[in-house]
């Protein structure tokens, strides 16, 4: 049921899907680019090739469009909920589970970025299924799990340059279990022979990457490029709470619904959904669904973290001999290295909203967690005989909070991450027109300068009389080389001057056509700097017209090769 209004959630309008991001025109653009190789020009620096040649072969086999450059995430985003289920069932048990899957399922933040082309969805998955084969045959060492783990590590790491972080969480759980005194079974020693085992599988399945990279820079290349977007301790608290603003900017009331869900149906007997079984988690759904309506979901993840943290003490002084032989010491171990790594590395780069998601699904676990341990809440030392008003003032002040949220937050935003995300598909019919007023006939070339996802939609939407070119600049011909006898155009926007207007001696070879103001989808605009993120994105079509000076050039030289050949 949950895997099913995943799926209708996530493929909800699809007429409002649409690349619209900048790295997503990247992705979806390798069929665009037969002059390049197959590859937008710096592809590599973006991610591995894993993602876009599956995009590839969908436009191929299916024809391209917004919808099947999309497909590969949405379908990632609707298999997490069940690999979620399995991997919670297994190291927090089945309530905790459910609780989890039901907070997957009503993400807005998970949901938005399931409809876009990015990595971050498709990696996710990746990361799931390779912690739950990592953890599974760390404790079992069976065959098939050890190459399970090792090729979903893999895949993830074609997918995404993080894709070696379940090897890093596998080993600090490793290393984490005997240090808080428990016993490792079978043994430490093996678990780190079955770790270096699948480590020994990752390595060979990506080692091809390496090779594909060397024709490139290396990987040398991709980490100074990612180099750039370190903010350091000095941006770390900064990077945060513009993390957190955006988390707040995403939701609506699913993500409420989702917590209010998670807190009703996560009982210890699940096949008595009654309300004799439902009224005691009233209290706590209430309280719970105000304080992510008031304040946002990542304000309940933290509320989960610290009392787990209190939790894990009282289990260190009175350790359970039924998990130590479940292996739950390293789920545990695993489940905290993820978490506290990605709460303490994530703020170190720079604030792109997609980056929280690892975080995110690690605060399910979290959270779910929690919410199946506490079938109420209770006032610090009171006896269960003594609650009588403490769970109707938790409900009261939960429902206050409610009251004031929705009006303030939610009535006015809808769902974010269902609005539509097509203002760069209507940019590109628009400069599309503009260039068949001015040239009606015969063929033209349309050079888009740092706009992927521009390139992308003009590909995609334009007659075939129109070419597209991926322009890293302003230079159309070189010094001596005879000018295009076709029209040249020349489109770009804010990524390609950082948002300032173009000087004119910078586009002295051009005629402007025209100026274009789009406002793209949140995910787009929480992207852009703060000083940028509430305005309109400003867009401009130029025509080439060959400069006097070098038109003499080209005609001397043009005229002496003549000279020659006659000679």
């Amino acid at each position: 049921m949950t895997t099913l209004v995943a799926a209708l959630l996530r493929m909800s309008a699809p007429s409002r899907i649409a690349v619209e991001h900048f790295d997503e025109g990247v992705y979806a653009s390798n069929v665009w680019c037969p002059d390049e190789d197959y590859s937008y020009p710096d592809r590599h620096l973006y991610a591995p090739p894993g993602l876009p040649r599956v995009i590839e072969e969908i436009h191929l086999w299916f024809q391209a469009s917004d919808l099947s450059s999309i497909a590969p995430s949405l379908l990632a985003g609707i298999l997490l909920v069940p690999l979620l289920g399995l991997l919670a069932r297994d190291w927090l048990e089945e309530p905790a589970a459910r609780a989890a899957v039901l907070l997957a399922v009503f993400s807005d933040v998970h949901i938005l970025y399931s409809r876009t082309a990015l990595t971050d969805v498709t990696w996710l998955t990746w990361l799931i299924l390779a912690l739950w084969a990592l953890h599974r045959a760390i404790l079992s060492g069976r065959p098939t799990l050890v190459v399970t783990a090792g090729l979903a590590t893999a895949a993830g790491w074609w997918t995404k340059y993080t894709g070696w972080l379940p090897l890093a969480i596998a080993v600090t759980g490793i290393v984490a279990v005997p240090a808080t005194g428990r016993r490792p079974h079978p043994g430490w020693t093996t678990w780190l022979k079955r770790l270096a085992a699948i480590t020994a599988i990752t390595a060979i399945a990506i080692s091809p990457l390496f090779v594909l990279l060397q024709d490139t820079g290396g990987y040398t290349a991709v980490t100074d490029n990612h180099a750039r977007y370190v903010v350091g301790l000095a941006g770390w608290f900064e990077s945060a709470v513009s993390q957190a603003n955006h988390m707040a900017a995403f939701e609506s009331l699913l993500t409420v619904a989702g917590v209010a869900l998670a807190c009703c149906l996560s009982t210890t007997r699940p096949e008595r959904f009654t309300w004799n079984a439902i009224r005691p988690r009233l209290p706590m759904t209430v309280a719970a669904a105000g304080l992510v309506a008031i304040a946002s979901f990542p304000a309940l993840v933290l509320a989960a973290a610290f009392s787990t943290l209190r939790d894990a003490v009282i289990r260190l002084k009175n350790p359970c001999p039924d998990e130590q032989q479940a292996g739950r010491p390293l789920a545990w171990a695993m489940l905290a290295a993820w978490w506290i790594s990605m709460t303490l590395v994530t703020p170190l780069y720079h604030p792109y909203p997609r980056l929280v998601l690892p975080w995110l699904v690690a605060g399910w676990l979290l959270l779910g967690h929690q919410l199946a341990q506490r079938r109420t809440l209770r006032s610090p030392g009171a006896s269960s005989t003594n609650t009588g008003w403490f769970l109707p003032l938790v409900a009261l002040v939960g429902a206050v909070l409610l009251l004031l949220a929705i009006p303030s937050r939610f009535v006015s935003r809808g769902i974010p991450a269902l609005e539509p995300r097509t203002s760069i598909a209507r940019l590109a019919d628009d400069m599309v027109a503009v260039v068949t007023r001015q040239v009606p006939e015969g063929e033209v070339v349309i050079r888009v300068w740092g706009e992927p996802a521009l390139f992308f939609q003009l590909s995609n939407r334009s007659p075939r009389r129109l070419l597209m070119q991926p322009a890293g600049g302003l230079k159309v011909i070189r010094k001596g080389e005879r000018p295009p006898e076709i029209p040249v155009f020349l489109a770009f926007g804010p990524h390609a001057l950082d948002g300032q207007a173009a000087p004119p001696d910078l586009v002295q070879d051009y005629k402007l056509q025209e100026t274009f103001q789009v406002t793209p989808g949140l995910q787009v605009r929480r992207n852009q700097p703060p000083a940028r993120r509430d305005q309109p994105m400003t867009f401009h079509l130029y025509r080439w017209q060959l400069n006097r000076d070098v038109s003499r050039e080209t005609s001397q030289a043009t005229r002496r090769s003549s000279t020659r050949t006659t000679r």
